[in-house]
């Protein structure tokens, strides 16, 4: 690991961006806007779909199922619930294909980090609409109120379903075992991340990185040099081993 403490896991940063920043990035890519409540962020206008989710969790599910439901039952939205994913076992590791979209890299689950406590919830809920009016109103509602109990008096044109899927803290040591699911779930950040290129097959990373310098890391990679590349961090963070690799520069060369 980076750092054994709590506090290290908190304030990593990779390609300059926190682990919801990447969440949210992921999701847009998909054309899916996510939104938290209080949020004073604008949504994109190129999504066509708005996740409404609670503001400290971070979301592994497969859409489908929902897209499926919006499509055959119309509602002004649909509240999720989660239930824990079905394994399957493979040559060489138990597999679940959490990804919202039907390609499939991939996906082994990575439900603990070392002595990390389970990230699956079962009472996690968050809502999928279609409908910008509803996530502008999700964002006016303080995080401090019954947020749900709000949206289903504003909007009762709602539907429920229930959809495999896994929910994590935005913070900590479940924070870092969703980075790890997400360098599986992306298989091209490089088309919504400026800065980054992909090195070499299902590693990605700055533009110009020494690949020399890596040596007998488990594919896949993300490697991350400051904020967006920035000189002032000498360390590159490689996900999902999460190892600090010195970069060469004028001021650490001949460094012992």
């Amino acid at each position: 690991m980076l750092a054994s403490s709590e506090s290290a896991a908190n304030a990593l940063r990779v390609w300059g961006y926190s682990p919801s920043d990447l969440h949210d990035l992921f999701w847009l890519s998909k054309e899916v806007a996510i939104v938290r409540p209080g949020s004073r962020e604008p949504i994109s206008p190129d999504a066509r779909l708005f996740l409404l989710i609670p503001e400290d969790k971070l979301f592994r599910l497969h859409l489908r199922f929902v897209l499926d439901q919006l499509f055959w039952i119309p509602r002004a939205m649909y509240l999720i619930g989660l239930h824990p994913p079905a394994r399957r076992k493979s040559a060489q590791n138990p597999e679940t294909n959490m990804m919202p979209h039907d390609h499939n890299p991939e996906t082994p689950d990575a439900m603990t980090v070392g002595h990390c406590p389970s990230v699956t919830e079962p009472a996690a809920r968050l809502a999928l609409t279609a409908h910008r009016p509803i996530a502008d109103y999700w964002r006016t509602i303080s995080p401090a109120d019954n947020v749900w109990m709000s949206l289903r008096r504003q909007y009762p044109d709602f539907g429920s379903i229930k959809v495999p899927g896994i929910a994590y803290a935005a913070h900590g040591c479940q924070a870092m075992n969703y980075l790890q699911a997400l360098t599986r779930d992306w298989p091209d950040p490089e088309t919504a991340i400026a800065g980054i290129t992909r090195l070499a097959h299902r590693v990605h990373g700055p533009k110009g990185f020494d690949m020399s310098m890596l040596k007998n890391h488990t594919r896949p990679l993300w490697i991350g040099k400051g904020c967006n590349g920035a000189a002032a961090d000498l360390t590159a963070t490689v996900l999902p081993d999460v190892v600090p690799v010195m970069i060469p520069t004028a001021s650490n060369i001949g460094r012992k």
